[in-house]
């Protein structure tokens, strides 16, 4: 009777601790594909949206209307955080990362109560 219970619990346990991103797995320059708000595609130019960590654990963000972001970054669990040195009133934010696989990135983050979805890939 405890061999199906130990089992169950392992088979529950195991998945919960190999979720999650390591830095190194976002390495690399990534170039935006899509993005999306509620489901409906935004009118700007993703080409113009590029990510690029560093094994340092630094980024820096390019955007549209020549925004700009650099700094450090962290990844706990399946939140990728990251803090702008770059602007003086900048503090820490969060994006779930939806997917993560060699060449496709997937960041989910809130736009006060609208869900935004950026799909990129690596360069």
């Amino acid at each position: 009777m405890r061999i199906p219970i130990v089992v169950f619990a392992l088979l529950t346990i195991l998945p919960a601790c190999q979720s999650g991103y390591q830095p190194a797995d976002l390495q690399g320059n990534w170039q935006a594909v899509a993005i999306t708000e509620e489901g409906t595609p935004l009118a700007v130019d993703p080409s113009q949206i590029e990510l690029q960590f560093t094994p340092a654990d630094r980024y820096t963000y390019r955007s549209t209307l020549n925004y700009r972001e650099a700094g450090s970054f962290y990844v706990d669990g399946t939140y990728l955080f990251t803090r702008d040195t770059l602007n003086q009133a900048s503090t820490e934010k969060a994006v779930e990362i939806l997917k993560l696989v060699n060449d496709t990135l997937q960041l989910k983050m809130m736009d006060g109560d609208k869900e935004r979805l950026l799909t990129m890939v690596k360069q």
